[in-house]
């Protein structure tokens, strides 16, 4: 580990940053007292793993010094945002939350939205489930007609099949007027606010008031719309609360291996979602850290924040105030009932990690047994594709104790002019190497190959000559044909081990085997995708077209529809007449054609 000066670190408050190789920011911290904080990184004490890993890495530290803590919490949250160090927590999800948004147009419309950095539009959420809250906007569409269709079609003055379907009030053709527009506007943003009484009341007015004037179609529309309110709010399900105010509750729940932060989200005296996330419990300040990035991406904020299970600082409301721009409460004590909920939540919650890490747990176990290493937790999967010899690409996709880690997925050009698989594994793999060495990329406990024991030989000299003591395997189908009936028979596919003579055998239904057949497949398409992009960016040269009868239109149609069409061994004239919609004729020309590229 390198060392610093202590004496020459400031005592103000700011923000310090651990670089890596190529000063890359590995972590960013926020602290009251610069010199305080970052004495405890350099002092003999006990430290968690994460941070003997960071300090294991660290090449150098600096600072930035703020007027105050806020200036701090602030400056700390827009670095984890841009920079996302490796070693600081990263709520991937958070931004991603599901909204309903009115949008600020003559004629509003209600969307589904993941993003809410339109300042004009007026967002409810957060949502937890996506699929529900598509569900929701979809029947409101019956209750509260608002239009759908985009600007471009409401100035073209045309009444479209959702009038007809009574699922708009058509302000296109002026079938409703301003004023009745907006009182349905109305109503959707008291319908959000958990005023549903009033909607029900004003919707029976409006029935009988209808009736009375024997306008019995109308008063049937209104009659409609209050029973399927009605049939929205028993879907719903939702608890009420007690509370009237707009709440965001936070509630830390330890274990003795994991910490988690629990979220209640209630509007309008409604509980409209719960959700869970799980974090080491090595993490300092975890719970202020959690509501402070939350915020930073959503950018929405309710009327009150309960904090729970860990003490935050006062400076905690002030940087959320100053981004939101306005006054924020956050309570640290009360809502009794709310926290009992949370709590159940978070209990509920880790069971259900904890059988789902244990059965991950004991795979990695296995899988670092297999390569003879201590741990294997980052795995990497290597594969090559080309189109008939032309955009020979390379990719590599990750994962992260089981779950893909998309951020670390590459692509590769591939410069080898030989068209060989195995040559074009060796180039991947060194150039691999020689990033891990500059620091662009991080190295894998395993490497994965799509292929056999002459791609794994290839890859194997490349981590080596790339001074890597990394596993490296390579899986396979075997040649049997033989038809598998069941889950308990060994797989036809294979797994190669350097050094081994013959694959190593799994039956069919192992949870080793299958997740290296999750990662080949990832692989698989990440790299068919990438090669058949470039092909069609290049299609107006590709050799297809020499095949008479095929033009740019049914060449792209083909390589979309068939995008392994080259590598596919299988493929047959008829599979090509179905999938890409060419005439018979011309799909027996594509198969002859594509059989004496020799892309097989």
């Amino acid at each position: 580990m390198f060392e610093i000066n202590l004496a020459d670190i400031p005592t103000s408050p700011g923000v310090y940053l651990f670089l890596g190789l190529r000063e890359r920011i590995i972590y960013v911290g926020k602290a009251k007292n610069l010199r305080n904080r970052l004495s405890s990184y350099f002092n003999a004490g006990a430290k968690s793993i994460k941070t003997e890993r960071m300090l294991a890495v660290a090449r150098s530290v600096r600072t930035i010094v703020t007027n105050s803590e806020v200036e701090a919490f602030l400056l700390e949250m827009n670095l984890i945002k841009t920079e996302q160090p490796k070693y600081n927590i990263l709520l991937k999800d958070s931004k991603g939350y599901p909204y309903a948004k009115l949008t600020n147009e003559e004629y509003p419309r209600l969307l589904y939205t993941r993003k809410t950095d339109d300042h004009n539009s007026q967002y409810f959420g957060p949502f937890v489930s996506g699929s529900a809250l598509k569900e929701t906007i979809e029947y409101m569409q019956g209750i509260f007609p608002l239009r759908t269709c985009t600007n471009t079609q409401l100035k073209a003055g045309k009444i479209c099949l959702k009038y007809q379907i009574k699922k708009c009030v058509g302000p296109c053709e002026q079938c409703i007027s301003q004023d009745n527009y907006n009182a349905i506007v109305g109503q959707v943003k008291r319908f959000f606010k958990g005023e549903t009484e009033e909607i029900r009341h004003q919707l029976k007015d409006h029935m009988e008031q209808a009736a009375e004037k024997m306008n019995y179609e109308e008063a049937a529309f209104y009659r409609d719309r209050l029973r399927a309110i009605n049939t929205l709010f028993a879907k719903q399900q939702a608890i009420n609360t007690g509370e009237t105010r707009n709440l965001d509750l936070f509630y830390k729940y330890d274990t003795e291996h994991t910490a988690s932060v629990t979220q209640l989200f209630v509007r309008g005296g409604r509980l409209i979602g719960a959700k869970t996330h799980f974090f080491s419990n090595d993490e300092d300040e975890l719970l202020e850290r959690f509501i402070m990035q939350f915020y930073a991406n959503i950018r929405q904020y309710p009327e009150l924040i309960v904090a729970e299970g860990e003490e935050v600082s006062d400076g905690l409301a002030e940087g959320i105030a100053a981004m939101a721009g306005r006054k924020i409460t956050i309570r640290k004590r009360g809502y009794k009932e709310l926290i009992s909920l949370a709590k159940k939540n978070a209990e509920h919650a880790v069971i259900e990690y904890t059988l789902k890490a244990t059965a991950g747990k004991d795979l990695f176990v296995r899988l670092a047994k297999i390569c003879d290493r201590e741990m294997i937790s980052r795995v990497e999967c290597m594969d090559i594709s080309h189109l008939g010899g032309d955009n020979t690409v390379g990719v590599s996709v990750v994962s992260e104790e089981g779950s893909f880690y998309k951020k670390d997925y590459r692509k590769y050009k591939i410069k080898s002019v030989d068209n060989n698989d195995v040559h074009a594994i060796k180039e991947l793999m060194t150039r691999k190497m020689e990033n891990v060495a500059e620091g662009s990329e991080t190295e894998a406990d395993l490497y994965l190959i799509d292929g056999g024991i002459s791609q794994l030989n290839a890859a194997v000299k490349a981590l080596a000559a790339g001074g890597s003591s990394a596993a490296c395997l390579s899986i396979s189908k075997s040649r049997s044909l033989r038809p598998q009936k069941h889950d308990s028979e060994e797989s036809i596919e294979e797994i190669h081990a350097p050094g081994r003579k013959n694959p190593l055998k799994f039956r069919k239904n192992d949870p080793v085997l299958l997740f290296l057949q999750k990662m080949r497949d990832e692989a698989h398409r990440f790299a068919i995708t990438y090669s058949r992009n470039l092909s069609l960016k290049k299609r107006h040269v590709s050799p297809l077209l020499e095949i008479a009868g095929m033009g740019e239109k049914r060449a792209k149609a083909l390589l979309t529809a068939i995008p392994d069409l080259y590598t596919n061994e299988s493929i047959s004239a008829e599979q090509i007449h179905e999938k890409a919609k060419l005439p018979m004729e011309l799909a027996e020309k594509v198969l002859e054609f594509v059989k004496a590229s020799k892309g097989f």
